[in-house]
């Protein structure tokens, strides 16, 4: 049996990693990031993680922009981009956003002279040919055991990723686990989901009233070679008794409810 645990979309929010770790116990085998750490507090964020003492696997989504592709977050750390974590019997191999790739990154050097109209069609031309290489290191660890970890969900599947059973992605901020042509998609939702929320006892309220309380959400997955994979959603599920949610109203300057 292999147990995972996997998150997404965390927006530097290092409240939420300790909501998390302070519900979960050291008993996995891995912890995967759907992406979407964020720039500002990822050292912290690693180091909350490799307190579960398994290795941390991640790629990154767009809130990471400004981390180097190459940067050592800790031993315990690896990033999956189009590099397999072996876990168990289980391959587990990503793909980071575009822009973030370092191949990218020293790419568009090379295209600097390149009309503006004609961009996109030398990003999807190197898309392409990630996604090839992507295609061949999953045919490499065989198909049939890997995950691959994304924080888009990637498609067109059928056609370089035949036989994976199970993607895992996020972006989205909500939970999803569909099946389609035989392969699995789960959206492993959003660690880091903020709700406006006023004190129910107060008839008027005002924006100074206003708190955030985090209604974020995770995954446990268990892999058996009988039985094949089984999916958790695991919700932080505040208690809201005491509070009036605001709807269509998020102020990130409200103070945040412990």
């Amino acid at each position: 049996m292999t147990r995972l645990l996997a998150c997404s979309d965390i927006h530097n929010n290092i409240k939420a990693v300790r909501q998390l770790r302070a519900r979960e116990g050291n008993d996995y085998d891995a912890v995967i990031v759907a992406g979407d750490l964020g720039s500002e507090s990822t050292s912290e964020i690693f180091t909350l993680f490799q307190s579960f003492e398994c290795p941390v696997l991640y790629v990154f989504g767009n809130w990471d922009h400004r981390l180097e592709h190459d940067r050592n977050f800790g031993e315990r750390c690896h990033h999956l981009h189009l590099s397999p974590a072996r876990i168990g019997g289980l391959s587990i191999i990503g793909e980071s956003i575009d822009g973030i790739d370092y191949e990218w990154e020293a790419f568009r050097s090379q295209i600097g002279d390149v009309e503006p109209a004609h961009v996109p069609t030398v990003q999807n031309a190197f898309r392409r040919r990630q996604r090839e290489k992507l295609g061949a290191i999953v045919e490499a660890e065989g198909p049939e055991h890997t995950i691959v970890v994304s924080h888009y969900r990637i498609t067109k599947t059928q056609s370089l990723l035949s036989g994976v059973p199970l993607f895992l992605f996020g972006h989205i901020h909500r939970f999803e686990d569909r099946m389609f042509r035989g392969q699995r998609f789960v959206n492993v939702s959003a660690l880091d989901n903020k709700v406006m929320v006023a004190p129910r006892t107060l008839q008027r309220t005002t924006r100074d009233d206003y708190r955030l309380v985090n209604d974020g959400s995770y995954v446990v997955i268990t892999h058996d070679v009988d039985t094949g994979f089984a999916i958790e959603p695991i919700r932080f599920d505040p208690d809201f008794s005491n509070w009036t949610r605001i709807e269509g109203i998020v102020r990130a300057s409200a103070p945040e409810v412990e």
